[in-house]
């Protein structure tokens, strides 16, 4: 009967010591599966602060206050979900008792932020009418002088024709009037030269005889 009692009393211990055992561990990995996802949470709440404050220093370089794209806000929702779910199977393993794998765990994805730049304007080779005041006043601008005749002739002032006329002067031969009846002002950036357009009312031919012969 002693016997009897004596391994009684050992079984119900070792039951008693083992649920002590059981419990003790599962309160174990329960501490732990929380610190895991704490830590998780705590990196992608980082990771968002610093992703916010990209986006507005992208919308003030912009020079907007629009809100980010709806694209990127899909791709954060989803990034949301997805780690949601990881964090939730991770906690079953980990309660299960399966053994941890460090290496699937949640990272959050990395947005890149692609800033495009736009090239300044230039004016290239467009030609503008200006005003008298501003013709020779830009330091290494070359001031030249042309004449255009009453029979659509433009020549400059030893009688050399202009034949490619317009890409030079743009429209600027028909900007007669704006500034002076018989005088327009234009500026080519493109060859930095500022040109005085007088108005002949002779034809180019009259204009030539008066020139030399070895013109």
């Amino acid at each position: 009967m002693g016997k009897l009692s004596t391994a009684i009393a050992f079984l119900t211990g070792a039951a008693v010591g083992g649920a002590a055992v059981w419990y003790i561990t599962k309160e174990w990995y329960a501490r732990l599966t929380e610190e895991e996802i704490n830590s998780v949470k705590e990196a992608y709440a980082l990771y968002s602060h610093k992703q916010e404050k990209a986006d507005e220093a992208l919308l003030r370089y912009r020079g907007t206050e629009e809100k980010a794209p709806e694209a990127s806000k899909i791709s954060v929702t989803t990034a949301k979900v997805a780690e949601k779910g990881s964090i939730a199977e991770y906690a079953k393993r980990v309660q299960n008792g399966a053994p941890l794998e460090y290496s699937k765990t949640v990272i959050p994805p990395k947005i890149e932020v692609t800033v495009e730049s736009t090239p300044p304007e230039s004016s290239g080779n467009i030609s503008y009418v200006i005003s008298p005041e501003e013709f020779d006043e830009l330091e290494g601008y070359t001031p030249i002088s042309l004449t255009y005749f009453a029979d659509g002739v433009l020549a400059d002032d030893v009688g050399i024709i202009i034949d490619d006329a317009e890409e030079i002067v743009g429209d600027g031969l028909s900007r007669f009037g704006e500034y002076a009846e018989d005088a327009v002002y234009v500026r080519n950036d493109a060859k930095r030269c500022d040109y005085e357009i007088l108005l002949d009312e002779r034809e180019y031919a009259e204009f030539r005889k008066t020139l030399p012969a070895n013109i």
